[in-house]
């Protein structure tokens, strides 16, 4: 495997894999209100997490001298500005956790099953948000005609609300949306066909007054694709489209491949807020027609920093960027060359990259890849001596701390060092 990772150590078929859910076009869920409400008001909390012992986890070597921390996340996290924002699914709803990089939990919130879509963006004057969405019953069934209907014929109404991502202030809403998230970043539409994960008729929010900030009715035939941290991407005939979600103003464009149903384009996955790098993938018009070649773009200017891709990531401890294209894995410098490849035995699930390693999956064969992003060559960052389930890093911030994830579970290695390291027995 060139990790001595076997298949029992890890959980490629349970991994997240870039795509999945709203970034890749996975159908969300229905909406759907809960048996007894649930009240949405965040817990402002301020306490340390649980912490665990780095040591008694197969975490890479370097991160077991951090200050490790349990959360009860259960699904992948989001992060911004040195906060972390991941839910846990219990049984009757949804724990909404925002922790601080330094391990510190900031403030909770309990949502209904179905609520699952979250998004973190960026106001016009850049405060950080944290949009969360809830879901009501209307027993009169008339005031959100494409929602689902439950058993009493009631519909359920889809709202979001956001919160300053620090101390969990509601900024504006609950503001009532067609349906669920159904891309990243504030994108949403009623459920309609979920072929593709299409939905129907999409709308992207203002993070900064919760108000449309650009609806598909104004689109001639376009789809809206993402928002990020203010930025509306969205398809208008053969071309990508960037849009401010402030007043509309056009930041830049640029021509998806020849052939591309612009109604089939979408994001790979989640849109890093440090690099605003985006895979930008879709499929040929015609009958029969298969996928179009990704592009990497960054988002700040529009340009395409690589073609054919269908996962990158970027570590930003040594500024290279990460692009899976199949089964081939390429390292890129901060000029856009490229500085080293990797061609490996079958195509990857690339999970993140940070602290000078890159980490993927082999879903066939049930293993971990990890490259050294300098080099491109694969290392063995965990201690061979150890037994157990082999965590998989799925999320860095720029100060290093990283949401790992070990089956089902996710901790947070935080950015504190652990002061008894060395003297535990």
């Amino acid at each position: 495997s060139g990790t001595g990772a076997d298949p029992s150590a890890a959980d490629p078929a349970g991994a997240d894999p870039a795509g999945a859910g709203p970034g890749g076009g996975d159908a969300p869920a229905t909406p759907e209100p809960p048996a007894i409400p649930i009240d949405p008001t965040p817990t402002v909390e301020g306490a340390q997490a649980e912490t665990v012992v780095g040591a008694d986890l197969r975490l890479p070597l370097e991160m077991t001298v951090m200050v490790v921390v349990k959360p009860g996340w259960t699904a992948p996290a989001l992060q911004l500005d040195g906060m972390f924002l991941g839910y846990g699914e219990q049984k009757d709803a949804l724990r909404y956790v925002a922790m601080d990089q330094d391990g510190t939990i900031a403030w909770t919130a309990r949502r209904p099953l179905s609520c699952t879509g979250f998004a973190l963006s960026r106001t016009d004057e850049g405060r950080a948000v944290a949009v969360l969405a809830d879901v009501i019953a209307d027993g009169g069934g008339s005031a959100a005609g494409e929602g689902g209907d439950d058993a009493e014929g009631r519909v359920a109404i889809t709202s979001v609300t956001a919160y300053d991502l620090a101390t969990a202030e509601q900024l504006w809403g609950p503001v009532e949306v067609p349906g669920p998230q159904i891309a990243p970043g504030l994108v949403f539409a009623s459920p309609g066909d979920q072929l593709m994960g299409t939905g129907g008729e999409r709308v992207a929010l203002s993070a900064s007054t919760g108000e449309v900030a650009l609806s598909e009715a104004d689109l001639e035939g376009g789809r809206i694709i993402a928002e990020h941290l203010g930025t509306i991407l969205h398809t208008e005939a053969e071309q990508l489209v960037a849009v401010s979600s402030a007043d509309g103003s056009r930041l830049w464009k640029l021509e998806l491949p020849a052939g591309t149903d612009p109604l089939a384009v979408h994001v790979v996955g989640e849109i890093s807020p440090d690099t605003s790098l985006a895979v930008i993938r879709g499929l040929g018009s015609g009958d029969g027609a298969g996928a179009v070649s990704g592009l990497l773009v960054d988002l700040a200017d529009g340009s395409v920093v690589a073609e054919g891709a269908s996962a990158a990531t970027h570590d930003l401890a040594t500024g290279t960027t990460v692009v899976v294209s199949g089964n081939v894995v390429t390292g890129k410098d901060a000029s856009g060359a490229e500085v080293w490849r990797h061609v490996d035995t079958e195509p990857l699930q690339l999970a993140s990259a940070g602290e000078r390693l890159a980490y993927a999956a082999r879903p066939q064969e049930g293993t971990l890849v990890v490259l050294d992003t300098l080099q491109g060559v694969m290392v063995q960052p965990y201690d061979a001596d150890v037994s157990g389930t082999l965590g998989m890093p799925e999320l860095f911030n720029a100060e290093a701390a990283a949401a790992v994830r070990f089956d089902r579970e996710r901790y947070l290695v935080t950015t504190t060092l652990d002061e008894s390291f060395g003297m535990r027995e």
